[in-house]
């Protein structure tokens, strides 16, 4: 049976909770803010500019919007240094859920690699951050051979027994000696402060016709634009890079790639519908995910690119 939208966002929130919680040791509780000493001031990831607009603060941190290209992301951030921190002593709540969970998350992985698949044969596929291991389980599947990189301990022995090749590092710390027909990246390139570098490392690993694939959560969504900082896209410290169609389009030009597939995902419109009565957002009583009144249908919505995340198919200019 197909969950509820509160029922839904009842199990997230057991992921939202835990990622919050682990916000509090770094934030000044006199500005409410992250303290100084984890942060930096950077320019927009996508043009290079300084000219933007502070949206709004969350849990931390401080959303502002470039004015030059429109990409939405963290300013300050975290250092590197204090990032990887972070994430080593991160909760492993994500794949708790991610294993114990419906339908939902197998049938965006079998949407993104019936993506991948009408562009580039089956061969090595390597998932960054691929937690617990779920979309590499697909993946095997449809006779992919699975390779992965996750920082979290845990969840890296968890996708190591399973059999498939992970490995406990950073990306750019790795000596790989394969090459790989497809790159997968599912709901952690907006953790990345440095999109184009880790875009231009990742094409040195492609084979002729290979792929990177991202999921993403997408700034023109409409979730997002109508519910702003009460949207769970903005937590404040790990998606410091919130893309939209045209900033995504805009840093893969900047590195010598063309987008062959672009898509967008999960509608959020019994999210919105229970916003727009009034009631909490994601614990609301809306059983109407098909239509915002008055407004627009779920197809129509991802026929604008208006869900909520963003697939993106990236392949090497010829």
């Amino acid at each position: 049976m197909e969950q509820t939208v509160k029922a839904l966002h009842e199990q997230r929130s057991k992921l939202w909770n835990a990622s919050i919680a682990n916000h509090t040791k770094y934030i000044d509780p006199k500005t409410g803010l992250f303290e100084t000493k984890w942060t930096e001031i950077r320019p927009c990831p996508v043009c290079g500019k300084n000219d933007y607009v502070s949206i709004f603060s969350k849990e931390g941190g401080v959303y502002v919007k470039c004015l030059a290209c429109e990409m939405v992301y963290v300013n300050p951030v975290f250092t590197d240094s204090a990032i990887t921190h972070y994430y080593q002593n991160n909760h492993s709540v994500q794949s708790e859920i991610v294993e114990n969970s419906d339908e939902f998350y197998v049938n965006l992985y079998n949407q993104g690699l019936d993506s991948i698949e009408k562009i580039s044969p089956k061969g090595n596929i390597l998932d960054i951050g691929c937690s617990s291991g779920v979309f590499l389980d697909v993946a095997k599947k449809r006779a992919w051979q699975t390779h992965g990189v996750e920082l979290n301990e845990k969840e890296f022995k968890f996708a190591q027994k399973k059999g498939h090749h992970v490995y406990n590092a950073l990306l750019e710390t790795l000596d790989l000696k394969t090459t790989f027909e497809a790159i997968t990246l599912w709901d952690v390139f907006e953790h990345i402060k440095d999109g184009e570098f880790y875009l231009k490392m990742m094409s040195k690993l492609l084979k002729k016709d290979g792929v990177i694939f991202l999921q993403i959560p997408s700034s023109d969504s409409l979730a997002a634009k109508i519910l702003q900082e009460k949207c769970n896209m903005f937590d404040g410290l790990e998606h410091v890079n919130i893309y939209g169609a045209k900033t995504i389009t805009k840093l893969a030009e900047k590195c010598g790639l063309d987008v062959l597939d672009i898509r967008t995902v999960i509608s959020e419109i019994g999210v919105i519908n229970n916003y727009l009565s009034y009631e909490n957002p994601y614990l609301g009583n809306t059983t109407n995910k098909a239509f915002i009144p008055n407004l627009i249908d779920e197809k129509t919505l991802h026929e604008k690119l208006l869900g909520y995340k963003l697939q993106v198919v990236l392949g090497v200019k010829a």
